[in-house]
């Protein structure tokens, strides 16, 4: 046999090679296409009666200080609907919880752009009241102490003054 053709047979035996693949590939199923997952909603808030003010429970449980904690983040959004990293804080100490036990995401960006949400977190023993401020909303939570001690993941502030 010759040399060309060898690599007309060689070239023929690729293109019935290709063409069976692409034939099997033709007859699997379509991958689908990745859906949006619809945000769950943390626990039911608040918990409370409209116009009753929750307790705060000195040395009470992340559960028992929720409705306490949705109260004082839900009254400063409705004043301010889109406060600073301070305000939250300073808003959560005011109403009697311990800034050391306090974590807290910045307002803005390295590049000086305001934040669309801001974390912050109270460590009560071994649970975090959670809440993110975003959309001039509280969306609140209590999730277990992460395994590094802290309750948020990632970058946050020093809260230092």
């Amino acid at each position: 046999m010759s040399t060309a053709r060898r690599r007309a047979t060689a070239s023929v035996a690729t293109l019935a090679a290709t063409l069976v693949l692409l034939g099997c590939a033709a007859e699997r199923e379509p991958v689908p296409s990745p859906t949006t997952i619809a945000p769950v909603d943390p626990i039911e808030q608040p918990r409370s009666e409209p116009g009753e003010i929750p307790d705060f429970v000195e040395g009470g449980t992340a559960e028992q200080n929720l409705d306490y904690f949705v109260f004082r983040l839900e009254a400063l959004v409705a004043q301010e609907p889109q406060p600073s990293s301070r305000q939250l804080v300073d808003t959560l100490v005011a109403a009697g919880f311990d800034q050391a036990a306090m974590e807290v995401t910045a307002d803005v960006t390295p590049l000086g752009s305001r934040t669309d949400s801001i974390l912050v977190a109270v460590r009560l023993d071994e649970q975090c009241l959670i809440g993110q401020v975003v959309d001039g909303r509280a969306v609140t939570d209590v999730s277990d102490v992460l395994g590094t001690g802290e309750c948020l993941v990632g970058r946050t502030l020093s809260i230092d003054w």
